[in-house]
């Protein structure tokens, strides 16, 4: 689909059912080119909203078209295929730049805390530089996820971000120059949300479901044990992703920093633990630094 598509009818349909409210299951079902749900639901809806509905949704097509994006179904060749894994697959996403058609997960998920520390934010940009299976899948956050990005950038490797915010409501606002240079790049930034919704701390919750799923597997360098890296992870198990996390720092008397509490209970889930100080880490970093 092109972005001059996101103004055509099945476009409009789904964006005008999601703006009704319409449950999910049945804007799921739309997608996939089934409407006998939606027209049951669509009995019981007055005139007036209808009317508004229909509106709103060439208003939101017409934003996506300004913004260089467009919708992707949950039909649609193009759509990720992991993301068909999940129990709640998004009907459709919502999508600036370019996403080729992928016939199962694929890529590589990095993710972690918002505040690593200089050992792990150098490991997150390493390992991205060092060539790992692509596209290297983050969520454009501050910390692991920029680091991230950013060394996928810097090698020409691809990498898309899944966001909690609607396309053109960039955050951190300060990463709005990092979202273009993923487009430029050749990469893709990815919603579920309508254009222009601000960020929640539910809509970042659903977003880390979408990391795990898109990739074939999933590397944690750093996170609280109550981090939302964390809920990528669950999502990686549930769905049999292989699970990575990087070995954490300890202090003197063993216990493991705070800043990778939850490092060490994904090791202790069955994760495989990569040592920061192994070879292989050594030289994905010396990598990097050529």
């Amino acid at each position: 689909m092109t972005a001059s598509a996101a103004a055509g009818p099945s476009a409009l349909v789904l964006l005008a059912a999601t703006l009704l409210r319409i449950p999910a299951r049945r804007v799921r079902a739309l997608a996939c080119g089934d409407d006998g749900a939606l027209r049951a639901w669509l009995a019981n809806e007055s005139a007036t909203r209808l009317a508004e509905a229909r509106r709103d949704a060439r208003l939101a097509a017409a934003r996506l078209e300004a913004l260089g994006a467009r919708l992707v179904a949950l039909g649609a060749g193009d759509y990720p295929a992991g993301l068909r894994d999940l129990r709640d697959p998004p009907p459709f996403l919502i999508v600036r730049g370019v996403l080729s058609r992928a016939d199962s997960c694929a890529g590589t998920a990095i993710i972690g805390t918002r505040e690593p520390d200089e050992e792990a934010e150098a490991f997150a940009r390493a390992l991205a530089h060092a060539g790992v299976a692509a596209p290297i899948v983050s969520g454009l956050a501050r910390g692991v996820d920029a680091a991230a990005h950013r060394g996928a950038l810097a090698a020409g490797v691809p990498t898309c971000a899944y966001v909690g915010h609607g396309i053109g409501a960039t955050y951190p606002p300060e990463h709005r120059d990092l979202e273009d240079a993923i487009v430029a790049a050749g990469g893709a930034v990815l919603s579920e949300v309508l254009p222009d919704e601000m960020v929640t701390r539910w809509s970042l919750v659903r977003r880390d479901r979408l990391q795990a799923a898109h990739a074939a597997a999933v590397v944690l360098i750093a996170s609280e044990r109550d981090g939302g890296a964390m809920h990528a992870l669950a999502t990686a198990r549930e769905l049999g992703r292989p699970r990575f996390a990087l070995e954490p720092l300890r202090a003197a008397d063993g216990t493991p920093a705070a800043r990778y509490a939850g490092n060490a209970h994904a090791i202790a889930d069955g994760a495989t633990p990569i040592p920061l100080a192994s070879d292989v880490a050594r030289a994905i970093i010396a990598n990097e630094r050529v």
